[in-house]
């Protein structure tokens, strides 16, 4: 891959939109608006994309940028920064962890580790699922509307069950502009467990969007209609933002 797609898919794997889907008889095959979502083309160059990850008064700074074929991910614990990186490939992505400039593939018990006392995980911020293929589309039903909006549904099986925390996830994805507003990842045991949801977002000069906030839910094991925690991704005005 060059590195200028690497760069374009930055923005997607935080949940970036910007791609329009167009008007279409049909709701479109999962795997394409999946590819769709990944190769969305909000590029912000060599610039890193800054935010913070919020938990109660916590808050932990972090930043991706892309680095050739790698997305970079970089969080602050205490005073060091750490560093995990995203390789994507056509098929999926590999995560690894980078210690003193050595980068080893991470293993799958540690994709739901926590990151600085917050309740995100590495799964979570590479949003890995993005990459896994045969799920199936519907639209039209009592549930596609959302915020106001016409989405279609993606739903994704987990393609290794046991890897990873989730063995499917739900999408709500805007059929006018691509907005990824809600993803809901599910259990082995078919219970919700964690709830994505865009809760603000800015509008680029170009006419393209991006999350300005997005809210993590843990949900209670015991009673998955109850919240056990909140967490925040807050980001930094982008450049070019209206």
């Amino acid at each position: 891959m060059k590195m200028k797609n690497c760069k374009k898919m930055v923005m997607s794997v935080l949940l970036a939109a910007g791609v329009l889907l167009g008007t279409t008889q049909a709701a479109p095959d999962a795997d394409a608006l999946l590819k769709s979502m990944r190769d969305m083309t909000v590029s912000q160059g060599n610039r890193d994309v800054m935010g913070h990850i919020r938990k109660g008064r916590l808050k932990v700074p972090f930043s991706i940028s892309a680095r050739g074929e790698t997305l970079a991910f970089q969080y602050k614990q205490g005073e060091a920064w750490q560093r995990f990186d995203v390789r994507i490939r056509e098929k999926n992505a590999d995560l690894l962890l980078v210690n003193n400039g050595k980068a080893q593939v991470m293993a799958p018990a540690n994709y739901a580790r926590t990151i600085a006392g917050t309740d995100v995980c590495y799964e979570d911020l590479s949003m890995r699922f993005l990459y896994w293929k045969g799920g199936k589309v519907t639209e039209n039903t009592a549930d596609s509307r959302i915020k106001g909006r016409d989405c279609y549904i993606v739903e994704v099986p987990n393609p290794k069950p046991g890897v990873g925390q989730f063995s499917w996830v739900r999408m709500w994805v805007d059929k006018e502009n691509g907005t990824t507003w809600q993803i809901d990842g599910y259990g082995p045991n078919g219970k919700l467990r964690k709830r994505f949801t865009i809760t603000s977002v800015q509008k680029l000069s170009d006419g393209t969007w991006f999350f300005k906030q997005m809210k993590l839910e843990v949900r209670n094991p015991k009673n998955p209609d109850r919240t056990q925690s909140l967490n925040y991704l807050d980001m930094d005005d982008l450049p070019g933002t209206k």
